[in-house]
């Protein structure tokens, strides 16, 4: 897709659930490594039993969203899968075959509306690194996805453990983007209260997992990585100076970063614009650049933004070029549509 004076609005960030794959993987199910679900409390259980009779029907089929997305102005959505489907706890061979479940349903509906719909994050199985590879190397060079869909933590592992450099340096090499969509934060004891498994905890987990991967040491080892983060980036690009703080004054943080604060790696990720409100998107744009940032509602969640776009237009002082890369041309380029 070429990138002409006016790029088709794209949705980076949307999911499209696959019922085969959970009933593949529930009997399988550890409940305490989805935490998410695992730390909810009763009043929010109740409330998506309210919410998610009506969403599903989206949520499940690719036809029945066509129109929601013409009432937010969303030409493109990127299809990736629904993060309680990861079941990273399963058995790898089941968990393999759920994530070739979970991608060929997403890539199905991408050849079926190839103008509304494209392939920006397959789901693999993180539990065995060799699968997950075999994985990304299916859906990439047979299926056409331009990138994949992973969690905040794994089986309770952090992204950033030597287990996972494998997994990282293939997808450095393979060019594709990751797009890093937490399930809940791991710690999340005090957060069944108030749907804050949701509120603090998806935006917490991004943080923690990206500051371990900084200061790992994981993109001085594989500068040209790409990671995408939702909602915003989390809490990530909105205290950096703390983090970059900390680098300054404890030895410690610079033992595999010794030449560049984190905040230098964090101007290297991708976002989402899932802030709510102009003025922090404003922010995300000052802090990390107007080509790094990319339309996303959560479609079809009630936690998502409705009016993407909207959004976009509210944000004062951005010329009509970085709105038309927001709404659409940064995606484009950064999945290579």
């Amino acid at each position: 897709m070429t990138q002409n004076a006016q790029s088709p609005t794209i949705d980076m960030h949307c999911h499209l659930a696959t019922p085969a794959a959970a009933a593949l993987t529930d009997p399988h199910a550890r409940p305490e490594y989805e935490p998410y679900n695992y730390f909810m409390g009763n009043d929010s259980i109740e409330q998506n039993k309210v919410m998610f009779p009506t969403i599903v029907d989206s949520l499940q089929h690719a036809d029945a969203r066509i129109a929601h997305m013409d009432a937010m102005g969303v030409d493109i959505q990127g299809l990736a899968t629904f993060v309680s489907e990861y079941a990273y706890w399963a058995p790898a061979d089941i968990a393999a075959e759920s994530a070739r479940l979970q991608n060929d349903h997403l890539a199905e509906a991408c050849r079926d509306h190839p103008d509304r719909f494209a392939p920006f994050g397959a789901t693999v199985p993180m539990q065995d690194v060799e699968l997950a590879i075999a994985e990304m190397d299916r859906v990439v060079d047979q299926l056409g996805f331009k990138g994949l869909q992973i969690g905040g933590t794994i089986d309770g592992h952090n992204l950033d453990e030597p287990r996972f450099r494998p997994f990282w340096r293939a997808v450095a090499a393979k060019g594709i983007p990751v797009i890093l969509h937490p399930n809940g934060y791991e710690e999340s004891h005090r957060f069944g209260d108030y749907f804050m498994t949701n509120c603090i905890g998806n935006p917490l987990e991004t943080m923690v997992a990206v500051h371990r991967m900084i200061f790992s040491g994981l993109f001085e080892e594989l500068p040209d990585l790409k990671l995408v983060l939702l909602h915003g980036g989390g809490y990530l690009p909105f205290y950096c100076s703390r983090a970059d703080h900390t680098w300054e004054v404890r030895p410690e943080t610079r033992a595999y970063i010794p030449d560049h604060p984190p905040s230098y790696y964090m101007k290297n990720f991708f976002y989402d614009t899932m802030v709510f409100q102009p003025l922090y998107l404003r922010h995300l744009i000052d802090i990390v650049g107007s080509d790094r940032v990319m339309s996303g509602t959560d479609f079809p969640f009630d936690m998502g933004d409705g009016d993407p776009m909207g959004l976009i237009d509210r944000v004062e002082g951005l010329s009509d070029h970085e709105r038309n890369a927001l709404k659409g041309a940064n995606a484009a380029r950064i999945f290579n549509l």
